[in-house]
């Protein structure tokens, strides 16, 4: 019920840069009901009977603009082309915040998120993104405008919408069972190709070639590559070109490499770019066995279909708060009305360098 997985300078500079809204889905909530003529001045849009005034919005939008500007991105300006769609983005954030709240007082004490509950989720992140220096936090936040106050309300309304993903897709399962007939049904997820790897060393005459040659094992072939192999690009990983397949190579260097077993070193081999020596290793191809495969089948699995559920909730709420959205003009109104669901469990972002 807030933003999509694409973090936009926006959304990034009030949600991401500060709780770690992750990827918690999106509820975009088109303005029907009356027409905004009965908002009071400085009231940009109601949400049930919650007003957002136009400075709740000005705020939104300088703190996203420093979100940006902290990023090296910029936000457009007022009067320029892209503003309209920052502003309507700006409150649509804050209209979700809203109908999060709204969602959670209804939802009662399962939904309920305490001072505690806040107080923890802000050491947590100073913790995993400021080294646990509140210094470094409290920066962060004076450098996107951001004040305590936001920065707890802004994590009071994360809590509220994991609280509600929770909520609403407790009863989810996948089982075991359900993981085997997911696995049966795809088995090419579960099977990796045959690889094959190739390292050289390139020298330029066939006489360097020989006495190279007589003295490699596949135990010192990497660092004789890094002493001794003209091929700037590879020499410092030990002559390692990374995986080879047919038709990239030049012939008579293919050739080779592909008539070599796995560890075997050839004999040196004359190309346009000089005298290659060559050894692979060859990964054989393999399957994944479901008993290996059958917890992570439901760790994903569960959490696209608690997402699916989700999705299927955030739908009904659409329509609810359809008709209790009110913008004072149609130019506030978002252009598309889109739902998507949460991810199972929001992380928060590194901390802007």
């Amino acid at each position: 019920m807030t933003k999509t997985n694409r973090r936009s300078p926006l959304v990034a500079g009030v949600l991401v840069g500060l709780a770690a809204l992750g990827a918690v889905g999106v509820l975009l909530v088109a303005g029907c009901g009356d027409d905004g003529s009965n908002l009071p001045d400085g009231v940009v849009a109601r949400v049930g009977d919650a007003p957002i005034t136009e400075a709740e919005l000005t705020t939104t939008i300088d703190q996203s603009r420093a979100e940006a500007e902290a990023q090296g991105a910029t936000l457009p300006e007022e009067g320029a082309d892209g503003y309209d769609d920052v502003r309507r983005q700006a409150l649509q954030s804050l209209v979700q915040q809203k109908v999060v709240e709204f969602e959670a007082r209804e939802c009662g004490k399962p939904c309920k998120v305490t001072a505690e509950e806040i107080d923890a989720e802000l050491a947590r992140i100073t913790t995993t993104n400021f080294e646990g220096s509140k210094k470094k936090f409290d920066d962060f936040l004076k450098e996107r405008g951001i004040t305590t106050a936001d920065a707890r309300e802004i994590v009071r309304n994360q809590l509220e919408q994991q609280a509600l993903f929770n909520r609403y897709t407790r009863g989810v399962r996948f089982t075991a069972a359900d993981a085997r007939t997911y696995y049966n049904e795809n088995p090419d997820q579960f099977t990796v190709a045959a690889g094959r790897t190739a390292s050289h060393i390139l020298v330029e005459t066939e006489a360097e070639a020989d006495a190279i040659r007589a003295e490699l094992t596949p135990e010192n072939f990497a660092e004789i590559a890094r002493e001794k192999s003209t091929d700037t690009g590879s020499a410092p990983q030990g002559g390692d070109l990374g995986q080879i397949q047919k038709g990239q190579l030049v012939p008579e260097f293919e050739k080779v490499a592909f008539s070599l077993e796995d560890g075997e070193i050839s004999q040196p081999v004359k190309t346009q770019f000089g005298w290659h020596i060559i050894t692979v290793d060859i990964t054989p191809a393999k399957t994944t066995s479901f008993a290996e495969a059958r917890s992570q089948i439901i760790q994903s699995q569960l959490a696209a279909k608690r997402q699916t559920t989700f999705q299927t909730w955030s739908e009904k709420v659409l329509a609810k708060w359809e008709d209790r959205t009110v913008y004072a003009d149609d130019g506030l109104k978002p252009q598309t009305t889109t739902t998507a669901a949460p991810a199972a469990t929001p992380t928060a972002p590194a901390p802007t360098p």
